[in-house]
């Protein structure tokens, strides 16, 4: 029984190992191949200037796509044209460098979520969610799943410049974190 569980431990450990191994490679390659992938959502992207994201979300906001997010310090987007199970909510912002975009982050939760709706959980959304993103990002490298410490499973993409990560945040939100490579390795 011993050598069963040791093997089992070792058999993780290894599986470990191979995912770190599989995702820095893949940045490597990725990273060094001159793609670039700076695409996000909505017409927003790496790279654009601030003027530029609020010019986009303004022009969003007057057709009734966009509306102020969490506590006005976010952008928030209605999901409910089927685009998942339930209807959710994204807000997202990103953060600039020299005055562009070089991350962005996005949160997802169902519009009903509540403790007592164990449903509408986020570990419900997260697989949805990936769907979702795997229809928004159908080109280029697939999600890799990966299991980090504190997030647990985790899913990255990581197309020449642009890496997107999706994990489970806390019962509610799933959190989305996108960056540009490039301007993350200065």
């Amino acid at each position: 029984m011993k050598v069963f569980f040791f093997i089992a431990a070792l058999s993780f450990i290894i599986s470990c190992n191979n995912d770190a191994n599989d995702y820095e490679s893949l940045m490597a390659k990725e990273v060094s191949s001159g793609k670039r992938a700076d695409s996000l959502f909505f017409g927003i992207y790496l790279g654009m200037t601030s003027k530029q994201f609020f010019t986009q979300c303004w022009q969003l906001n007057k057709q009734g796509i966009f509306t102020d997010g969490n506590n006005n310090t976010a952008v928030l987007y209605k999901l409910n044209k089927n685009e998942l199970k339930y209807p959710a909510s994204m807000n997202f912002y990103p953060e600039f460098r020299e005055n562009k975009i070089y991350k962005m982050w996005a949160t997802f939760q169902y519009d009903g979520w509540a403790p007592w709706n164990k449903h509408m959980y986020s570990d419900s959304l997260l697989p949805e969610l990936l769907k979702l993103y795997k229809t928004w990002y159908s080109s280029g490298n697939p999600f890799i799943e990966m299991h980090d410490k504190e997030r647990g499973t985790i899913y990255v993409k990581v197309d020449g410049n642009r890496r997107i990560i999706i994990g489970r945040y806390n019962d509610m939100i799933v959190k989305v974190d996108y960056a540009d490579l490039l301007v993350d390795k200065q």
